[in-house]
């Protein structure tokens, strides 16, 4: 009988007589797709759905997907903003200068180092 294996990593699918089977000492079993899923769970130790390229990263998306509610009916009504009462005036702040408005300060030339051949004449 053929066993189907999914990676302990990226959720890929294995093909019988591919990929790694890793034991540990406590007797858990990770089944990976290539060495590059391995050395990301077991070197790196990263989570694979965290990382796009991953299957289980799309696959978590896809649930998260489906437990939110549709964007067409919102959950609450937002609630009316209360009109503002008075008079405005009509002055204005003024506008703060920006950065890209100053000039930036100027450098001083950097002094040289004297070398040989300015010390030996």
């Amino acid at each position: 009988m053929v066993v189907h294996r999914t990676c302990s990593f990226c959720a890929g699918e294995i093909e019988p007589g591919t990929g790694l089977l890793f034991v540990k000492r406590d007797g858990s079993l990770f089944a990976f797709c290539s060495s590059s899923c391995r050395k990301q769970q077991l070197g790196l130790g990263r989570v694979g759905h965290r990382l796009r390229w991953t299957r289980a990263h799309e696959l978590k998306r896809l649930a998260e997907q489906r437990r939110q509610p549709t964007a067409e009916a919102p959950a609450t009504p937002a609630p009316a903003k209360p009109a503002k009462t008075g008079a405005k005036s009509g002055a204005k702040k003024p506008a703060k200068p920006t950065a890209a408005a100053e000039a930036p300060p100027a450098k001083k030339p950097r002094a040289r180092k004297p070398t040989n051949a300015d010390t030996s004449s």
